[in-house]
């Protein structure tokens, strides 16, 4: 996951320095950016990495799927390439190394996360 960290970089920068001026956090909850989202109020264990990585941690042993809440946008799943539209719970493949990660599909740094989900 080091790599994958590393790879990141240019949007870490760019996240990093909207905190900094705007007092934006790096890490925010889903309403932050989806207010008129119900289903976005109520989640405790996934976050909004910038605008647009989506993070769904997996936090029960031996699980190898997982149950995400997309907000309602449009998604592309960071390891596997599939889009999803928003606005439900999505179950996807979850081994251990690869959590649940979506990108905004509209995201300016959408080639970027395109890159690292096939190197990694």
């Amino acid at each position: 996951m080091t790599q994958v960290f590393k790879a990141l970089t240019p949007y870490r920068k760019i996240i990093a320095a909207q905190a900094v001026s705007e007092g934006l956090p790096m890490q925010r909850p889903l309403f932050m950016h989806y207010p008129d989202d119900a289903g976005t109020y109520d989640i405790q264990y996934e976050y909004l990495l910038g605008r647009d990585l989506l993070v769904a941690p997996v936090y029960r042993p031996g699980k190898q799927t997982w149950s995400t809440y997309l907000p309602e946008d449009n998604w592309i799943h960071l390891w596997t390439g599939d889009r999803f539209t928003g606005g439900d719970t999505v179950e996807v493949s979850a081994p251990l190394g690869q959590i649940p990660v979506f990108y905004r599909a509209d995201s300016e740094f959408a080639a970027l996360f395109e890159k690292i989900g096939a190197e990694y």
